[in-house]
């Protein structure tokens, strides 16, 4: 017994190494130690840190920062390490997207959306192609002025209504969005999420991979980069 509670307290003791460092110093930065979550990486002496701009590769004594893809290069093709967690995070919201099911399912996409955005637009206008391709999907609400914007406001009413798929297809068509009689949290979690993968913009494309596409992608294209693995 005594040498399993030696093995749990080693392990939290590894899980927490650095994280007052790593605290201060992103603290110069503007977050506080409740905006941010500390977990070990796979890239020995660097931390993963994930704050609501995304994830950030912080080394354990807090002295440099890094943001974007860490690959590893050890099997015969690049993994970008990131990836797994930004799945992992898809994972946590996936209940409550709106989902447009491709008849030949072939590749899922999340797409991180705000109905006033342009490429949005053109992305709605054209889910035909992708449900054609064998491509099914996801959206998840992202308004670029932020979860309690008017937009946001207008987001959060169409996740409310009884059919969204019906008031979501409006909304990409410029028709009049009827505010919900009672509210449900899901914009602000999806909006939450998206800091955390790091989305500033929309379109923000996250495949089953967990990759991360900014911006619109025509589906012949897209096609092409889900039969390389979306890597």
């Amino acid at each position: 017994m005594k040498r399993l509670i030696l093995g749990l307290t080693l392990f939290s003791t590894s899980v927490l190494a650095g994280s007052v460092e790593i605290t201060q110093s992103l603290g110069k930065l503007g977050y506080t130690g409740k905006d941010i979550k500390i977990s070990d990486s796979p890239v020995k002496g660097f931390k993963s840190v994930i704050t609501p701009d995304g994830r950030f590769y912080v080394t354990e004594d807090g002295k440099y920062l890094t943001q974007g893809p860490i690959y590893n290069l050890e099997g015969s093709q690049p993994v970008n390490i990131a990836n797994s967690s930004n799945a992992n995070l898809i994972k946590s919201i996936e209940k409550d997207a709106i989902v447009y099911k491709a008849k030949n399912e072939k590749y899922v996409i999340s797409v991180f959306t705000d109905y006033t955005c342009h490429y949005c637009k053109l992305l709605h206008e054209n889910i035909n192609q992708y449900l054609d391709a064998g491509i099914s999907v996801h959206y998840f609400a992202f308004p670029r002025a932020g979860a309690d914007s008017d937009v946001g406001k207008d987001m959060q009413s169409i996740w409310s209504a009884t059919d969204r798929k019906a008031a979501f297809d409006n909304a990409y068509k410029g028709k009049l969005i009827t505010p919900a009689n009672s509210m449900v949290p899901y914009v602000t979690q999806q909006f939450n999420v998206g800091k955390k993968l790091g989305i500033t913009g929309t379109p923000a494309i996250i495949l089953s991979s967990g990759q991360l596409i900014s911006g619109y992608v025509p589906a012949d294209k897209l096609v092409d980069i889900l039969k390389k693995g979306g890597e």
